[in-house]
């Protein structure tokens, strides 16, 4: 059995780190400068990460951060469910692995806000399964489902905020700038640092999304085009995978996007002119609501039977100032 463990400010400069257990929160009293240092020690011994229950305090009044540390790569996959393929209008089933990365400033707390860009009309969410790796992955390395674990340490709730007019009005429709603002990437609040028998764990997570209450998104793991190890195998075989990095997984349907054959149409006729194709992406949406400022959105993970909770997030939408 692993632990679930969070990242918090406990005053203006101090930062603590706690194990999550029923929703309170009982402090580290070791100081750690960043999850890889936390997963280090929980590496090689489970009991060392010390605290007194007699400390806990409620998981709801503390001022939660990410529990990943700003210091990482974040590696993304698209298309990577079904109902979202069939959402996107694509075709369905095993093509090739959609693989892109976000800066790490986009990462941000699972309470914080969320901030619109001020040139931004067609902001969307992706709730996420997020895996974290607690040890370097050397090149052209094989990962199974039996090593799975020797290289992923745990894994948290994320959410690929996608400003889609960003995204598909870019040269050559490179997604970086679309997915890579700031505050794009909240993460957390928990960090499960799974246990060394707990592989068939990440198989069996059930993602939700609502907006303002209303259900948007649910899905289980399970139901993942490319796994894990798949996608870690290709990666390592072509690019350099760190201690502590991150891999978000894919989102499944029931983003707000409209991926109709009139928006296909729109990208392709106007493929090498950025500005028409952008004005035409917005104009196909124009009977859809985006994601407004006063919006929420509340994500959760959780097993598929409920029975374990692995945190949720909470944010707001405002524009930016």
């Amino acid at each position: 059995m692993g632990i679930c463990v969070i990242r918090f400010l406990e005053s203006e400069e101090i930062v603590r780190w706690g194990i999550v257990e029923n929703n309170l929160v009982m402090p580290l009293s070791t100081h750690y400068a960043s999850h890889r240092d936390l997963m280090d020690a929980f590496s090689d011994n489970p009991t060392s990460l010390q605290f007194s229950t007699e400390v806990a305090v409620p998981l709801e009044t503390l001022q939660l951060l990410s529990p990943v540390t700003p210091d990482v790569q974040i590696f993304c996959q698209g298309l990577n469910y079904t109902s979202h393929q069939e959402e996107g209008g694509v075709k369905t089933g095993k093509g090739q692995n959609l693989i892109f990365t976000k800066p790490p400033s986009s990462i941000c707390g699972p309470r914080d806000d969320i901030i619109r860009p001020a040139n931004c009309q067609l902001l969307d969410y992706e709730v996420e399964l997020a895996l974290v790796l607690k040890r370097d992955v050397p090149a052209d390395t094989e990962i199974t489902n039996e090593n799975l674990l020797d290289y992923v340490g745990g894994f948290t709730l994320a959410n690929d905020v996608s400003a889609r007019d960003l995204c598909f009005g870019a040269p050559m429709l490179q997604w970086f700038k679309g997915k890579g603002h700031r505050t794009f990437c909240p993460t957390g609040p928990i960090l499960y640092l799974m246990g060394s028998e707990e592989v068939d764990l990440l198989s069996n997570l059930r993602l939700t999304l609502s907006l303002n209450g209303e259900s948007r998104q649910d899905a289980t793991t399970d139901q993942l085009i490319f796994k894990p190890d798949e996608t870690l195998t290709e990666l390592a075989s072509f690019t350099n995978l760190m201690k502590g990095d991150m891999l978000l997984t894919g989102t499944p349907g029931g983003v707000i996007l409209n991926a109709s054959p009139k928006v296909g149409l729109a990208i392709v006729m106007n493929l090498t002119n950025d500005k028409k194709r952008r004005e035409k992406l917005i104009k196909s949406q124009k009977d859809v609501r985006y994601l407004q400022p006063g919006d929420q959105l509340k994500l959760s993970l959780e097993t598929k039977d409920g029975s374990r909770h692995f945190g949720s997030q909470i944010n707001t939408i405002r524009d930016a100032t």
